[in-house]
């Protein structure tokens, strides 16, 4: 950016936007989502939203029935 506009402005605006145009990358540094990085965060971003879009649908499951499918107190409840 400096090297491109140091024959169109002066030095002192370069500088400010300079620092204007590494505002972004230095505040990503700081920035953390659930323990990810920003770089972490944009991937896992991209891939959720553009690579692998998939609608979730929801099926409920009962566990205590399907402990029960093998067991030997389905078939004592049976009798009772």
């Amino acid at each position: 950016m400096y090297f491109g506009l140091r024959a169109v402005m002066g030095e002192g605006d370069i500088g400010w936007l300079c620092v204007l145009a590494a505002f972004p990358f230095a505040l990503g540094g700081f920035f953390t989502y659930n323990g990810m990085t920003f770089e972490q965060f944009i991937l896992a971003v991209l891939r959720s939203e553009f690579l692998y879009p998939r609608k979730l649908v929801f099926r409920s499951e009962n566990l205590y029935a399907k402990a029960l499918e093998h067991s030997s107190v389905k078939e004592a409840l049976r009798l009772d």
